[in-house]
C-alpha cells in the first residue's frame, strides 16, 4: 500500500517548550507561540495566523521551501464545485507575475536557486516548493511567500495557463489510472463533495467566470490558512525571522470553513463499467471505511499490507504467480482528512480473466473476517511499516512533505513518526474485527475498465556530502570491483551489484532477453526459493529488486544495518547462482508478454517502441528494452543461463555498499560472498558500432485510435565516455528545455508562447556507445506537425549558434544547482559511483563534476550543436494521417 495521508487528530500532545503570550511579546517578536519538537523540529505561530515548521537537516548543503494551503483542494470549493478552481489557481500562481516582480524575473531568480520549483493540487490542498542550495533559502522563502500573497493575475498568463488546464482535462481522460480513480470516486460517493475530479471538469470550468477565480485566491490564500515549511542545512532563528519579514504586512482574515456534507450510508453494491483502447484490463474493488480520526485507520492498514505489499503477500502469491492470472495487483486503505476513506484493490489482467480475478479477490477479503492472520504476517507488515517510514523520510524534501501533510491533516507534524507507533500496537483481532465492520457485500463498489474490443489473449501456466567519508575502490581477486563508504544519514545500508547488459548485450533475434533474465534473478537461486526470497524482505521491512536498463542489470536492497549480513547473501546468490527453473520461467516469460501487449495502451511507451524501430541496426537503441513478441517468445532457460554465464562475470560485475557500516566490514562481506566467483570465463564486450550515423533524414508516422498526438524529434550525438561534449550537451539541453523540470527554449516557445504541446523536454539517451539528443514533446493529434515544425525551428537555431554567454551561464547554473540536489541519499551516490566505474569513467569521475561543468565555454556549447544538430529522426503518433514536416 502506498500511503497517501495516514491521520489521526487529536490523539498527541506535545509539549511546548516556549510559548510567549501575544500581550507580553516584544514588538519585534511576531511570534506568538514556538515549540521546539524532535528531530530539531521547530514549530512556530505567527501572529497572523500562519503556521511555519521548520527542521534542521544537516546532511547536505540543500534546503526545501514549501508552503501548504489549507481549505483549498477539490473538496473545498464551495459553490464551485466541480470547476477545479484550486488546481486552475495552481497553474496561475506557482511562478506567475506578482505586484512585486514579473514572471520572467520570477524564473531568474529560479535559474540562481537551481530552477527546481513546482505546485501540486490534492482533494484537500494545494503546495508550492522550490528546491535550493541551502546558502539560498532566502530568496526561495522570498519567492514563496511572494506568490501566496501578491499574485496580480497577469490576464495573458492566465489566459495561457486556462488553456493548458483545459489541455490536461483532455489528456488526463485517456490515462486509464486517473479514468479508474475518478470511476472509483463516483461509485464511493453520492453527496460529498471527493466525488468530483480535482481538475474539475472542463465545461464548468469554461463557465466560470475569471473573477470567481481570483476571489477564491483572495478568500482562501490567507496565512492562517497556510502552513510555511522549511527543511535542510538552515538555521531555524533565521528562518523564522526571514519568513516573518515576508509576511509582516499581512493580516489575519476572515477564517474560510467549508463544512463538508454527510455521506449517506452505502446499502446496496455498485458498479460502473467503460471501454478504452488497449489490451488489458483493469478491476478496481473498494470499500467506504473510516474518517481521519477512527481508530480502525491502522488495522486497515495492516490488511492492506498483508494482501499486496511484497512478492511474498497473500494477493501476490496467489494472482500473480500460482494462478498467473494478473499482470499486477495493489491494494490501499486510503483515509483522508476531510472525510471517509476506502479501502481498495486494483489489478491489471486479461479481459478473459475478470471475473476468476474478481471472485479470488473477494474470497481473500472476506476470508479476513473469518480467519485471523497469522503472526509471521503481522509482524511482517509491522516491519515494512518501520522501514517504510525510515525509507520515505532521506530527504529533506521528503522529510518537508511529511511535516506539512501531517500537521494539515491533524495539527501533529510528527504524526507520521507516531503513526508508525501505532501500526505497531495492532493485533490480529483488531484486523479481524475491523474486517468484519466495513468488508460488507452490500457496500461493495466495483469500477472496470475493458479494452474497445476484448482480447482473448491471457495468462497460461506451463509446469553527499564533503565532510563524509570518501568512496574506497577494491578490486577482488578474481577482478570484481568493489566500492564502500560510510554515510553518515540515515540508519540505512545500500547494496548494489551492477553489470553491463540490457540492449548492449542483445540482437535482433534475442531480444528481450537481458529483461527476462533479469525478471529471473529473484526467481529462485542455488539456496533461496522465490517466496523465501520475497518473504525475507517483507519480513524485515527491507526493498529488494532487479532492474534491467537500457545498458545493465542491477540488483539493489536497501535494509536496516542490523540486516545486511543476510541481505548481502540473498542479493549475491540471486544475482550470480539464478536457478532458471522451468516453471518460472514460463510464468516471467508470460508476464513479460504481457507487458510488451500493454505498451500499446500508453502513449508514450507505444511512441519509444516506434522511435526504436525506425533507428538503424548500428546502434543498440533501435531494440525496444523488454524486446519483442517473436522473439521473447523463443528464448529459453538455456539461452538465459547461456546470457548470465557471458554477462554475470567478475570483470563485468561492480559492487557497492554504501550506509551505515564500516567500510572494513562492508568490504569483508562483499569479498565472501562476489570473491568466489570463478574468473575462468573472460567478458566478451558487446559488438557495436563506436561511431554513430545518419546521412539523412528519417520522417515516420504511425497511425493510432489514441486521441493524443506524440513526437520525438532526435540527432545521433555520442556515447557518455566522450566527457567534454557529453558536459556541452548537457549546458545545452538544460538552455533549451530546463533540467529535470520544464524550461528554456521549447517550453518557451511551444508551451508558452503558441500553447501548442502539454509537455515538452529534451534528454539525453546515452551509454557507453553512442546515443542521442532526443526532444519528446505531447500535443493534440492536429498540432503535430506544428509541433514538430517549431521542435525543428528552435534546434536549428542552436545549430547556427544563436545563443548567449548569459544563457550558457545560467544554465551551467541550473545544472550545478541541480546536480547539488539529485545525489543526496546513499543510494543514490552508490549508484552514479557504480555506473562510472562499470562505464570506465572511473568511480570518483562525479567528483570532478563541477570542473568540467566550468571548463564549458559558450564556443563548446555552439560547436557541439553545430556537429551533431545535422541530420535528424522525426517519429510522431496520433490518430490523423501523417502531418506535413518541412
Amino acid at each position: 500500500m502506498i500511503r497517501f495521508v495516514l491521520f489521526l487528530c487529536g490523539l498527541l500532545v506535545f509539549g511546548v517548550t516556549n510559548v510567549v503570550s501575544a500581550q507580553s511579546r516584544p514588538d519585534a517578536n511576531p511570534y506568538v507561540s514556538r515549540q521546539s519538537l524532535s528531530d530539531n523540529i521547530t514549530l512556530a505561530t505567527h501572529d497572523n495566523g500562519l503556521t511555519i515548521i521548520v527542521q534542521e537537516n544537516h546532511s547536505a548543503p540543500v534546503a526545501t521551501v514549501r508552503c501548504y494551503v489549507k481549505n483549498t483542494g477539490s473538496v473545498y470549493e464551495g459553490k464551485y464545485l466541480g470547476a477545479g478552481l484550486s488546481h486552475v489557481l495552481e497553474h496561475v500562481v506557482s511562478g506567475g507575475t506578482t505586484s512585486n516582480r514579473t514572471e520572467t524575473e520570477s524564473e531568474e531568480l529560479l535559474d540562481t536557486l537551481g530552477g527546481v520549483s513546482n505546485a501540486f493540487t490534492s482533494l484537500g490542498l494545494t503546495a508550492y516548493f522550490v528546491d535550493c542550495p541551502a546558502s539560498r533559502v532566502n530568496t526561495a522563502i522570498d519567492l514563496v511567500a511572494d506568490w501566496m500573497q501578491h499574485c496580480s493575475f497577469n490576464p495573458d498568463e492566465f489566459t495561457r495557463e486556462l488553456a493548458v488546464v483545459q489541455r490536461e482535462m483532455a489528456d488526463r481522460s485517456n490515462d486509464r489510472s486517473t479514468v479508474e480513480f475518478h470511476m472509483l470516486q463516483k461509485l464511493l460517493f453520492r453527496s460529498h463533495p471527493a466525488r468530483h475530479p480535482i481538475i474539475g471538469y472542463s465545461q464548468v470550468l469554461q463557465d466560470t467566470q475569471n473573477e470567481a477565480i481570483i476571489d477564491f485566491y483572495r478568500n482562501r490564500y490567507v496565512p492562517n490558512n497556510m502552513v510555511f515549511v522549511v527543511v535542510g542545512d538552515v538555521n531555524t532563528a533565521s528562518v523564522l525571522d526571514s519568513v516573518a519579514t515576508q509576511f509582516k504586512e499581512t493580516r489575519r482574515q476572515t477564517e474560510s470553513l467549508v463544512v463538508m456534507p454527510s455521506e449517506p450510508e452505502q446499502v446496496s453494491p455498485r458498479s460502473a463499467r467503460r471501454t478504452m483502447e488497449g489490451q488489458v484490463s483493469n478491476l478496481a474493488i473498494a470499500w467506504p471505511t473510516v474518517e481521519l480520526s477512527h481508530p480502525d485507520l491502522y488495522p486497515l492498514d495492516v490488511a492492506a499490507y498483508v494482501l499486496t505489499q511484497g512478492e511474498s503477500s497473500r494477493l501476490v502469491q496467489l494472482l500473480r504467480y500460482q494462478k498467473q492470472l494478473v499482470y499486477s495487483v495493489q491494494s490501499s486503505s486510503y483515509t483522508p482528512e476531510f472525510g471517509p476513506g476506502w479501502f481498495s484493490v486494483q489489478a491489471v489482467l486479461a479481459p478473459s480473466n475478470k471475473d476468476e480475478v474478481r471472485k479470488a479477490i473477494l474470497e481473500q477479503i472476506y476470508r479476513l473476517k473469518t480467519e485471523l492472520i497469522t503472526e509471521k504476517e503481522l509482524e511482517r507488515a509491522k516491519a515494512q511499516k518501520a522501514a517504510e517510514y525510515v525509507f520515505a523520510h532521506q530527504t529533506p524534501q521528503d522529510q518537508a512533505d511529511s511535516l506539512g501533510r501531517s500537521f494539515i491533516a491533524t495539527g501533529d507534524p510528527l504524526f507520521d513518526s507516531r503513526y508508525v507507533d501505532g501500526i505497531q500496537t495492532v493485533t490480529v483481532e483488531q484486523i479481524r474485527a475491523a474486517a468484519q465492520r466495513y468488508f460488507d457485500e452490500m457496500r461493495v463498489n466495483v469500477a472496470i475498465i475493458d479494452p474497445l474490443e476484448a482480447s482473448p489473449q491471457t495468462l497460461t501456466q506451463d509446469n553527499s556530502d564533503s565532510s563524509s567519508p570518501p568512496i574506497e575502490r577494491h578490486i577482488l581477486d578474481n577482478g570484481v570491483r568493489v566500492l564502500v563508504k560510510k554515510h553518515d544519514g540515515a540508519p540505512l545500508v545500500n547494496i548494489q551489484a551492477f553489470c553491463i547488459a540490457g540492449l548492449l548485450g542483445e540482437t535482433d533475434e534475442t531480444s528481450g532477453i537481458s529483461s527476462l533474465t533479469g525478471n529471473m534473478l529473484d526467481q529462485g537461486s542455488q539456496h533461496y526459493t522465490a517466496l523465501q526470497i520475497a518473504e525475507y524482505f517483507d519480513s524485515i521491512g527491507g526493498q529488494f529488486g532487479v532492474v534491467t536498463g537500457r545498458n545493465t542489470i542491477y540488483a539493489s536492497a536497501q535494509v536496516l544495518p542490523q540486516d545486511t549480513v543476510e541481505a548481502m547473501s540473498v542479493l549475491s546468490d540471486c544475482f550470480l547462482r539464478p536457478k532458471f527453473a522451468d516453471t518460472a520461467f514460463q510464468r516471467q516469460k508470460q508476464l513479460a508478454l504481457g507487458a510488451i501487449a500493454r505498451r500499446q495502451t500508453n502513449p508514450q511507451a507505444e511512441l519509444f517502441e516506434f522511435f526504436a524501430d525506425s533507428l538503424p541496426n548500428s546502434t543498440p537503441y533501435h531494440l525496444t528494452q523488454g524486446g519483442k513478441q517473436q522473439t521473447l517468445e523463443r528464448l529459453t532457460p538455456d539461452d538465459l543461463r547461456a546470457f548470465h554465464s557471458r554477462f554475470f562475470v567478475p570483470e563485468n560485475i561492480v559492487v557497492s555498499v554504501f550506509g551505515d557500516i564500516e567500510s572494513s566490514e562492508a568490504l569483508h562481506l562483499v569479498n565472501e560472498k562476489f570473491g568466489q566467483l570463478s574468473d575462468t570465463q573472460p567478458f566478451t564486450a558487446p559488438d557495436w558500432d563506436d561511431h554513430l550515423q545518419i546521412n539523412e533524414n528519417i520522417v515516420r508516422h504511425k497511425k493510432t485510435q489514441k486521441p493524443a498526438g506524440m513526437v520525438i524529434v532526435a540527432y545521433p550525438t555520442i556515447s557518455l565516455n566522450e566527457t567534454k561534449d557529453y558536459m556541452s550537451l548537457m549546458v545545452l539541453d538544460t538552455l533549451m528545455s530546463g533540467y529535470g523540470y520544464p524550461g528554456g527554449w521549447l517550453h518557451e516557445d511551444l508551451r508558452k508562447e503558441r500553447q501548442l504541446v502539454y509537455g515538452v523536454h529534451a534528454i539525453q539517451l546515452l551509454g557507453p556507445k553512442p546515443g542521442f539528443f532526443l526532444v519528446i514533446a505531447q500535443t493534440s493529434p492536429d498540432q503535430v506537425g506544428l509541433t514538430v515544425e517549431r521542435i525543428l525551428v528552435n534546434m536549428e537555431r542552436a545549430r547556427r549558434g544563436d545563443i548567449t554567454s548569459a544563457e550558457v551561464r545560467k544554465a551551467k547554473d541550473l545544472v550545478a544547482a541541480q546536480h547539488a540536489m539529485n545525489n543526496i541519499t546513499a543510494g543514490s551516490q552508490a549508484q552514479v559511483a557504480a555506473l562510472d566505474e562499470l562505464y570506465g569513467l572511473g568511480y570518483n569521475h562525479d567528483a570532478d563534476f563541477n570542473q568540467r561543468l566550468n571548463a564549458v565555454t559558450l564556443e563548446d556549447v555552439k560547436d557541439v550543436a553545430k556537429r551533431y544538430f545535422t541530420h535528424y529522426v522525426v517519429t510522431t503518433t496520433g490518430p490523423t494521417d501523417a502531418p506535413s514536416i518541412p
